[in-house]
């Protein structure tokens, strides 16, 4: 058996020392306030030489020397060439001087040893032990003595750093080629968030992982609430496999599929419109998208009807239509007790125009407006149902659904208005949580929330349901667990979340955030060394910092990956359904 190579010297070019530890503080103020965080890093100071140069722009591990055979871990953050001759170098040294100064230097840099590397490092707070044939790490908080030699981690002992030897492949590591494993079904559990900007890859990286999760874990079902209509296409061929989709709007032909759905620049260039329509006709075909509603069955009698316009409605405005209502009750046999759903086919119609007509005296944003609008949308579902047209099913009539044998694994709810969602999405949460809480089911159901600033913002309203969809995801998220209901957010705005919903993840993924304060807030939130998120704006897309408390092999220690590319896998898996 070949021998463990603990560290990599570099064909014998890597010298390093540690120079310095010390506390970094930043701070910065946005318009949602003040933040501060401080953090500790280590300046080592590494030989110069090109090939140590190229090696340390990518993510690198070092072990700091503690005693013996005891090795402290800490992970690169920056690194910055130095030569001796430009530390006293300024603007009071005469132009021709500096040039000529700054000639020697470059073509010293080979062959001086007045050149060095200062790498930026911050302690993972774990420590290595190298025994004959083995390592091991544990938690270790100590701090190492300055002088300490330093050594590069090789590409085997980050392995074994960081994976876990069956898990399942969620990227390969920046730097290593090596693919990161992870305890997929441990990210489902203890929940999962990413943050990126527009363009970061979000949606195509958790479509990748809800089918990886799926095809890990047989008993697992998923339910996505998508604002902006990606999850239709990046999850596709998942779809018609084995799912299905609601939406508040009529998706009955391809191409009003197509236009409800973010068609990504990459895959159009791969696929063409007319072999996707083929597919999305073969999904469509099954009668695989059905409409969903905010709607229930109200429990409303005319009289409480009445009572409430009269007494919602403005002095003097609506006095016809309320002439109207009374005219109904009192004209058609009905008693003041008649539950409204009891109305006679041609009433309902004529309640539904007194009330269309009503609501153009009240505010949009008033609560008499929605009910009278919830109440319309009912009455008009229930004559299409009458009509043996499609109905569209409520929020706890989809949680009723998904947790019986019969449901699909994969379900994708599109619901493009962002109050909307936030009523489906806490009606469905809080009905599911119920229906787990006394029916004892122990299906395992993981709920994606995609656009999560429109579900738990940090400032919140009545008005636009945000105060009970928070509610709502806060006790998905905190109760969640014990359940088996299991929660992923996704969101570009961190800094707009609230934060003691976030607080419960326990792996996240992160990229490029343009904003400071976004990325103090994570930082803050998850305990994140400010050198290591601030690596982040470099990142392109697809690639992330990656975090987690459960899911790696050595806790809380971020790395960076790229993640695998969820449009491949969709292109092959169609193909492979039209041979």
């Amino acid at each position: 058996m070949e021998k463990l190579k603990v560290f990599d010297d570099i064909n014998g070019k890597f010298e390093a020392r540690l120079r310095d530890q010390r506390e970094r503080i930043t701070s910065t103020r946005g318009r949602e306030g003040e933040i501060t965080v401080s953090s500790q890093v280590a300046l080592l100071e590494v030989k110069f030489d090109d090939e140590v140069f190229e090696k340390l722009q990518e993510p690198q591990f070092v072990a700091v020397e503690k005693k013996g055979n005891q090795y402290l871990i800490y992970e690169i953050a920056s690194i910055k060439p130095l030569h001796y001759q430009m530390v006293g170098m300024d603007e009071r040294i005469p132009r021709d001087i500096r040039w000529e100064m700054m000639e020697s230097v470059h073509e010293s840099w080979k062959e001086s040893n007045e050149t060095w590397i200062n790498v930026w490092a911050v302690p993972t707070k774990y420590r290595m032990t190298v025994y004959d044939e083995n390592i091991e790490f544990v938690k270790d908080n100590s701090i190492p003595l300055p002088g300490s030699r330093v050594y590069l981690l090789s590409r085997e002992s980050v392995e074994r750093f960081l994976s876990i030897e069956d898990g399942i492949a969620i990227g390969k590591l920046l730097g290593f080629e090596l693919d990161l494993k992870v305890n997929l079904n441990s990210m489902v559990k203890y929940h999962m968030g990413a943050f990126g900007f527009t363009g970061s890859g979000k949606s195509n990286l958790l479509s990748y992982l809800i089918r990886k999760s799926l095809e890990a874990d047989k008993e697992l079902k998923a339910i996505v609430f998508d604002i902006a209509g990606e999850y239709g296409i990046h999850l596709l061929d998942e779809l018609i496999k084995e799912g299905e989709m609601f939406s508040t709007e009529k998706l009955d032909s391809a191409d009003a599929f197509l236009d409800s759905q973010v068609l990504p620049d990459t895959l159009e260039e791969k696929v063409s419109l007319e072999e996707l329509k083929i597919h999305i006709n073969a999904f469509l075909k099954n009668k695989s998208v059905k409409l969903v509603s905010t709607l229930k069955p109200p429990t409303t009698t005319l009289r409480q009807l009445y009572e409430m316009l009269q007494q919602e409605l403005k002095a003097g405005t609506g006095r016809r239509e309320l002439e109207r209502l009374l005219e109904l009750i009192t004209s058609k046999g009905y008693t003041e007790e008649t539950d409204v759903t009891a109305l006679k086919d041609e009433d309902k119609a004529e309640l539904i125009n007194i009330l269309e007509s009503l609501m153009n005296y009240v505010s949009e944003k008033s609560n008499v407006y929605k009910s009278m609008q919830s109440l319309s949308e009912y009455l008009n579902s229930s004559e299409a149902q009458n009509k043996k047209e499609t109905i569209a099913v409520n929020p706890e009539d989809l949680a009723d659904y998904v947790l019986k044998d019969n449901s699909k694994r994969l379900t994708v709810v599109y619901v493009p208005e962002p109050e909307k969602a936030r009523a489906i999405a806490s009606a469905f949460i809080d009905r599911l949580l119920y229906l787990k809480k006394t029916t004892g089911s122990r299906k395992k159901i993981l709920v994606v929330l995609d656009e999560a600033q429109e579900f738990i913002p940090d400032k919140t309203s009545r008005d636009d349901y945000s105060d009970i969809s928070n509610r709502s995801v806060e006790a998905l998220l905190r109760q969640g667990r014990k359940y088996r209901a299991h929660c992923w957010l996704s969101t570009q705005r961190l800094a707009h979340l609230n934060t003691n919903a976030v607080q419960q993840l326990h792996s996240y993924f992160v990229s490029t955030l343009p904003r400071l304060y976004d990325r103090l807030v994570i930082a803050d939130a998850f305990s994140l060394n400010t050198d290591i998120i601030e690596r982040t704006t470099e990142l392109e897309t697809g690639q992330w910092l990656f975090v987690s408390y459960r899911a790696t092999r050595q806790k809380n220690v971020p790395v960076f990956i790229q993640a695998p590319n969820n449009e491949e896998i969709l292109i092959e898996n169609l193909k492979k359904m039209n041979s």
